[in-house]
């Protein structure tokens, strides 16, 4: 288990077009999770891709009351055209805000019972990373 998380970290215009939708206390929107605490395995096999420029495209809003984020329809790098994939389970997204005491982590459930949802299209880019903590 390594303590952090792979991730495209937007770049800042597309952290600030994510985060003009924002209308709860803690802003976010700056990047999308690939793997959390990844296993070894996992760790070495995603390392490769590190500084690798990632373009993706959001089309979906949902939100309830404590969370909101964009459902990411699909990703790909930037420099040929190959899909790029979540790897921990559930939705890749990105989380535009949430409620204080709330962790953006949250966001996976509710996916599944949003009190929102919304077509709302967008594309954004970033550089896969890794971010320790």
């Amino acid at each position: 288990m390594n303590n952090g998380y792979y991730a495209v970290v937007l770049n800042k215009k597309s952290c600030e077009y994510v985060q003009q939708d924002a209308t709860m206390d803690v802003v976010n929107g700056d990047h999308i999770t690939i793997a959390y605490k990844p296993d070894n395995k996992t760790f070495k096999k995603l390392n490769k891709f590190i500084g690798k420029k990632i373009n993706a495209y959001f089309n979906e809003l949902r939100a309830n009351e404590h969370i909101e984020a964009f459902w990411v329809k699909d990703m790909f790098f930037a420099d040929i055209a190959e899909k790029f994939e979540r790897v921990d389970p559930g939705s890749a997204h990105i989380t535009i805000s949430h409620k204080k005491g709330m962790k953006s982590g949250e966001a996976n459930s509710m996916f599944t019972n949003p009190t929102l949802k919304e077509d709302k299209f967008g594309y954004v880019e970033g550089t896969f990373n890794w971010v320790p903590f």
